[in-house]
């Protein structure tokens, strides 16, 4: 099958951002289809950020296969006044690029702002659209109008949602409809993430063995909660206490973790989290708003007990038998969670079998030959 993704971005050496494209373009590409990507990339952030300039045109080797990624140059501006000026530049560019493609079997459109941007391509060419809706706030629609909405909604063949809790939001956002929707949960590479021998990630990192380790892995931002893990290790007093945060400041957030006993604080290549992840006791996520969280997919591969957000959004891949589920905005919940793993080691044991059990189900390869099959026929 020839697949044309329609992507926000795609990771490279120097912008290390959208792995989760990445995961689903590459094992596509595994399982015997063509897959080429139209991922815009913002002129207007490159220069502002300093962020470098990556080629139009990319070809990327996976194995024996061949990915292209091409990334048409767009202006854009923001999320204010002038954000619906983004979106017509990106319907633009990315339906100059498609056009000039041989024609796909499907159109995988990752995220619903990504469909509308290949919108009047597919429906010109006459391809089935196919949207991957994992956003952890579907706001885009706010930018464009009803009727808008409306045709999206009418050409959009099939919606692959990473939980209950999205696709919900979906139908509400009048996006779609019930009948066209599946719950997929996101997945993880077990290439990139598994388990590793705790003694041996400790040692690369140097670290003590008798001591609790608490992992962090996102944004340093309101939304994932780095502040709040750190306020509850600092509540706790306890020096066998360690940390490791996995991330970097973003969305103009200015306050970093500092609770005491920070082994690792900053960002790391994808393919490097798992050995940071391993040397960890628990990992701790007190996020307000996902799709479907992929950081605790990849800590429970790597083992790990959660504790987590008890928001819709995690009721797809946690419950008792894996997780201790807080309320994500209170920091001595968060807190006592973390002093009952540390104190009871039958239960953290109990909960690392459990989120072993979980991740055996939600490798990349079972998720997308799962998708292919929705596409295919229909069915999961």
């Amino acid at each position: 099958m020839n697949i044309l993704i329609s992507a926000s971005g795609y990771p490279s050496p120097t912008v290390p951002y959208a792995a989760f494209v990445q995961n689903i373009a590459e094992e596509m590409l595994r399982q015997g289809n063509q897959v080429t990507v139209i991922a815009p990339q913002s002129l207007t952030k490159s220069i502002i950020r300093h962020i470098p300039i990556l080629p139009k045109i990319e070809v990327q080797k996976i194995d024996s296969f061949e990915i292209t990624i091409i990334r048409p140059r767009v202006i854009t501006f923001g999320d204010g006044l002038f954000a619906r000026f983004t979106n017509i530049f990106n319907r633009f560019a990315v339906y100059l690029t498609a056009r000039k493609l041989l024609t796909p079997d499907i159109v995988y459109a990752h995220f619903w702002s990504s469909a509308d941007n290949i919108l009047k391509y597919i429906v010109r060419k006459r391809i089935p659209l196919y949207v991957a809706s994992g956003e952890d706030v579907i706001d885009f629609d706010r930018y464009i109008s009803i009727k808008r909405v409306g045709l999206i909604k009418k050409y959009t063949s099939g919606v692959i949602c990473v939980s209950t809790k999205n696709m919900e939001e979906s139908i509400e956002h009048g996006l779609t409809e019930r009948a066209k929707c599946n719950v997929f949960p996101n997945a993880f590479n077990p290439d990139k993430f598994h388990i590793i021998d705790k003694e041996y990630a400790r040692k690369q990192l140097k670290c003590n063995n008798t001591d609790f380790i608490v992992a962090y892995c996102g944004r340093f931002n309101h939304r994932k909660g780095s502040t709040r893990v750190s306020d509850a290790i600092k509540a706790l007093n306890d020096t066998n206490i360690k940390s490791i945060f996995i991330g970097g400041l973003a969305d103009n957030y200015k306050i970093e973790p500092d609770c005491p006993g920070i082994i690792f604080k900053g960002k790391l290549p994808h393919d490097k989290i798992s050995l940071y992840l391993n040397a960890a006791d628990v990992f701790v996520l007190p996020t307000l708003a996902e799709g479907c969280p992929n950081s605790v997919v990849e800590a429970m591969a790597c083992g790990l007990p959660i504790i987590s957000s008890d928001r819709p959004f995690n009721y797809d891949i946690l419950n008792k038998s894996n997780s201790l589920m807080v309320n994500p905005l209170d920091v001595k919940e968060i807190a006592d969670a973390i002093y009952v793993l540390k104190n009871d080691e039958l239960q953290r044991r109990q909960l690392r079998e459990g989120a072993i059990q979980t991740a055996n189900e939600l490798t990349i390869k079972n998720r997308v030959s799962r998708i292919i099959d929705f596409i295919k026929n229909g069915n999961v």
